[in-house]
């Protein structure tokens, strides 16, 4: 999980109302590249519950709505991080001082406007790399100033830098191993935990509207059997349910040992019996489906992308740290004109006559972002100008003990012809 290029997925806008498309050819590519998670040794002999519901638990934020085209955020931040935060640190994640803004990633790649999706492997990387402020320090809501607004004020991305993930995984899920590998996660987390996780996946965003039939488990309750060839939507895994059953081929029995597709082979792809339950934000959240969540069958997770399955029959999964202490961080203030002609980046030196470092750190952030609008996203004079943190904690790692170090601000800039004006107001 190292440092990529990350590519917006687009999603326009007209006058009425958002228009999703799907991720883009360099998007699958990031995705794919992830790290699989496997199946510790042992533990696929363990015995499951036929059903684990982790949206009842303490961790799991309430039912919302998404602002505008934060799929990927409300999935990864939103639900996953807020839930796998929550989770490490025992927290009750209805409070809003648990729970983490889409907008906070959305908005360093979302151009500008909020007109682009952004893929999730970027607000993961975010996550890893530098961090996520809670939705109080964020200004209270989980979209609060809109699409364009990037934070300031250093206490707030100081207090984000403690809140990060360790790693993300994907779990692919096509066939019995790996959809047990997903269902000792929602489980038991893979560690032997009383309490399990949860996942984020891409899909063809879909209306609820078949139910599941009468005199079988959770009869009536809503639920996706197929999905589009379009990846385009963001939702979240919270459990599972062997029991629940879809009669795809019209005989009259919910069966998992017909050969339903053909294919001469008895896998996933034929089964009728059995799937997840998800949370989606779309569509109305809370009044998607039946209080914002849905059932999907495990058929549709293991059925080909295109073929009525999800994206690359992939789940992802991140990895939350209890407790993360930055020891050494900047502190600065910028003044700029047009944001998106300018990187910052921290380096270091242990010649305290170089004028040059020998070590540079970049961010996932204030990297030729947010379009051509002032700091703060306004336009105001005040928004010129933002005061922010960066964590030059591995750094440390680099210099030995008691060695005096000279350290730089680096703020590149391109503007080749020279229209727009910035300062370093302060550096400390």
């Amino acid at each position: 999980f190292g440092t990529f290029a990350y590519v917006a997925a687009q999603v326009r806008s007209d006058e009425e109302n958002y228009i999703l498309t799907p991720l883009s050819p360099q998007e699958g590519i990031i995705l794919q590249s992830m790290p699989e998670l496997k199946m510790p040794a042992g533990y696929a002999n363990r015995d499951l519950p036929y059903m684990v519901d982790n949206s009842l638990e303490i961790y799991m934020r309430p039912a919302y709505q998404q602002a505008g085209l934060s799929c990927g955020q409300a999935s990864s931040i939103g639900y996953n991080f807020t839930y796998e935060m929550s989770r490490e640190r025992n927290l009750n994640a209805s409070l809003v001082e648990n729970q983490y803004p889409t907008h906070f990633a959305w908005n360093f790649l979302n151009g500008g406007d909020g007109y682009y999706g952004v893929s999730y492997l970027h607000s993961m990387q975010i996550l890893k790399e530098f961090g996520m402020p809670d939705v109080i320090d964020y200004g209270g809501t989980m979209s609060f100033g809109g699409p364009s607004r990037w934070m300031s004020g250093y206490p707030q991305y100081y207090n984000g830098m403690h809140n990060r993930i360790n790693n993300a995984y994907q779990i692919q899920c096509g066939t019995p191993e790996g959809l047990l590998v997903l269902k000792h996660w929602l489980h038991s987390h893979l560690e032997d935990s009383d309490i399990g996780g949860i996942a984020s996946f891409y899909a063809q965003h879909m209306s609820a509207t078949n139910t599941l039939p009468a005199g079988t488990p959770e009869a009536g309750k809503y639920v996706l059997t197929t999905f589009g060839g379009s990846p385009n939507h963001a939702m979240t895994i919270v459990g599972y349910n062997d029991s629940i059953r879809w009669d795809y081929n019209s005989d009259g029995q919910y069966t998992n040992d017909i050969d339903l597709n053909g294919d001469g082979e008895i896998t996933p792809q034929d089964w009728e019996i059995g799937g997840f339950r998800f949370a989606n934000t779309y569509s109305g959240g809370p009044s998607f489906g039946n209080n914002g969540f849905c059932y999907m069958t495990y058929k549709s997770c293991a059925d080909p992308y295109g073929g009525g399955g999800i994206w690359d029959n992939a789940f992802h999964v991140i990895y939350a740290k209890a407790d993360c202490n930055p020891l050494l961080t900047a502190k600065i203030t910028l003044k700029h004109t047009c944001r998106e002609q300018i990187r910052v980046r921290m380096g270091v030196t242990t010649d305290l006559t170089s004028e040059t470092p020998d070590f540079v750190l970049g961010f996932p952030i204030f990297d030729f972002q947010g379009s051509c609008k002032f700091m703060l996203g306004g336009t105001t004079e005040e928004d010129k100008t933002i005061e922010f943190g960066l964590d030059m904690t591995p750094f440390i790692d680099l210099i030995s003990p008691n060695t005096p170090a000279r350290y730089f601000l680096l703020v590149d800039e391109e503007d080749p012809d020279n229209w727009s004006l910035g300062e370093i107001v302060q550096f400390s």
